[in-house]
């Protein structure tokens, strides 16, 4: 409806006064009805009219158009739906079911969306289970819209890497002083038992195959040893949290095929890199980055940086019409000189599209906590036991994209509505209840009314609600906003709450109201699906 209505705005402002524009319809606050628009208010200094004379005009000209109410309030177009809409919606709803709400709008579209890609270190960080859930929530909302999705992970795992070297290095010495030989100290950090695990498998299955090999044979080893391991863990954790990716791409793999090779090469060829002290530079700064960057050290040995234009560069070449990168907080400087390899190497930037998300702190009485129960890092596992996956999911994507997400153990843990995970787990088996109940109070010979009907506050609002989602759901895939579809859900649980309590009946038929909250329930599954939350009729 709001796309209907958009459309019909800007064709009245051409037609009325001759200009193109893109108008706004947005969602009305509280009171100024269902739909609303400032256009007039836009338009009125180009034309030098009053807003509220323009708006008395447009809303002439769009009433033909909208089986409802327009009003004009300080130069801004409120549109009131009536009980026809309302039905409509109704009707669609229970055409639809639990698919309600979804679209075509990106049928034909093949989207690649890549997120977490978390380093190979360890087992799953509890920061990047934000990740994963709005990474896995923009997929399903593209889904939603007809679109072809492919989720990919990017594993970091060139044995080059000082990351990855300095995990081998410390698999090594744990491996050492198992068989009572380590050397001097090393560096502790809250990785720690995950090291010390790894070093003690590699003891275990190889016994002492490694004591008298050279000390890089053993950093060799331990590396290799600790990216299976933590590979495995943290693809065990992300199947845990209902997160799955269709491919796990491995840098290692694109510099065995070449690929990397090829986009120095293809750099080269366009005239945009140059060496100095010995390393091979790109001339980034030329397309909007603050300086340019290095893509091969003295030596020869690629960047980090070269590697991940070779990954984007084949992402471009698998034939996808939208290329989706969701990084974390930590990437956002990355972001323009990404933008600047894959210019200067002649890719369609408008195919790349690159989001940031931050990440998430857990707290207990106020306090943010840094380790985990074991004294190492803080990991998704251990939440997800603690927490439930699907009420995680939610606390994590309830915020903005742009926002650290703060989960604050004693409410996550009530079974109450103070806490909104367990408002909205509640809510399909709630509206479900009310359903049953409306059904047991129909008589035999009851009709539903087509005459205007007097709504209870609660009930009204919770059939706007139902008759926005479709638009709501359009709207999150296209802004990315997971966030807009659990606002959402937290008004369906506000709504009914509402209907649950309320002491003053309303005249509405009692078949009508059960197709509403039909609706209601159908809406609230489709919302809850999108968001990689199970919907249960029994909580």
């Amino acid at each position: 409806m709001r796309q209907t209505l958009r459309q019909r705005l800007s064709e009245a402002i051409f037609a009325q006064f001759g200009l193109e524009t893109a108008p706004t319809v947005n969602r009305a606050p509280a009171g100024f009805g269902d739909w609303t628009s400032n256009a007039p208010l836009q338009i009125a200094p180009l034309l030098r009219r009053e807003a509220s004379q323009i708006g008395h005009t447009l809303a002439s000209r769009l009433a033909p158009h909208f089986a409802g109410r327009i009003e004009v309030v300080g130069g801004r177009l409120n549109f009131h739906m009536n009980d026809d809409i309302l039905r409509a919606t109704f009707e669609r709803s229970q055409r639809e079911g639990a698919h309600f709400g979804a679209s075509e709008t990106l049928s034909g579209q093949r989207i690649l969306v890549e997120f977490v890609s978390a380093d190979p270190t360890g087992p799953l960080s509890f920061p990047s289970g934000r990740h994963a859930a709005v990474g896995e929530a923009i997929c399903r909302l593209l889904e939603n819209q007809g679109a072809r999705v492919t989720r990919e992970f990017y594993l970091n795992d060139a044995t080059s890497s000082s990351k990855i070297r300095a995990l081998g290095e410390g698999v090594a010495h744990w491996y050492l002083e198992a068989f009572g030989r380590a050397g001097g100290p090393i560096e502790r950090d809250a990785n720690e038992p995950f090291v010390r695990g790894v070093a003690a498998e590699l003891a275990r299955q190889g016994g002492a195959k490694w004591l008298d090999a050279s000390e890089e044979e053993r950093l060799a080893a331990g590396s290799a040893a600790a990216l299976e391991s933590a590979t495995a863990a943290q693809k065990a954790t992300l199947e845990r949290f209902g997160v799955r990716f269709d491919q796990w791409v491995r840098e290692t793999d694109l510099a065995r095929e070449g690929r990397v090779e090829a986009a120095l090469h293809r750099l080269r060829e366009g005239g945009f890199t140059y060496e100095r002290d010995g390393a091979l530079w790109l001339q980034t700064s030329r397309f909007g980055d603050e300086s340019d960057r290095v893509l091969t050290r003295a030596g020869g040995a690629p960047t980090y940086f070269a590697g991940d234009i070779a990954y984007h560069l084949w992402k471009g070449e698998r034939g996808f019409d939208r290329i989706i990168t969701l990084w974390g907080a930590e990437h956002r400087p990355y972001i323009a000189r990404t933008r600047a390899a894959l210019e200067a190497a002649g890719c369609e930037l408008e195919r790349f599209e690159f989001l940031i998300c931050e990440g998430a702190t857990l707290q207990r009485d106020g306090a943010t906590l840094r380790l985990g129960s074991g004294g190492g890092s803080l990991l998704l596992d251990e939440e997800v036991a603690e927490i439930g996956a699907d009420a995680l999911k939610f606390g994590f994507l309830r915020v903005e994209m742009g926002k650290v997400a703060t989960i604050e153990l004693e409410i996550a843990h009530r079974d109450d509505e103070t806490n909104p995970a367990y408002a909205a787990q509640l809510l399909p088996s709630r509206l479900a209840r009310l359903a049953r109940e409306a059904q047991g109070q129909i008589s035999a010979s009851a009709a539903s009314s087509e005459s205007e009907v007097e709504w209870a506050a609660g009930e009204r609002e919770l059939a706007r609600l139902v008759a926005v989602w479709p638009d709501d759901a359009a709207e999150a895939a296209l802004r990315r906003e997971p966030a807009r579809v659990a606002r959402f859900i937290g008004e369906m649980s506000d709504a009914t709450r509402d209907v649950l309590h309320r002491t003053v009946p309303s005249n509405v038929p009692m078949p009508q109201r059960l197709q509403l909250l039909r609706a209601a329930g159908n809406a609230t599954l489709s919302a809850l699906k999108m968001l990689g939350i199970e919907g249960r009729e029994k909580f």
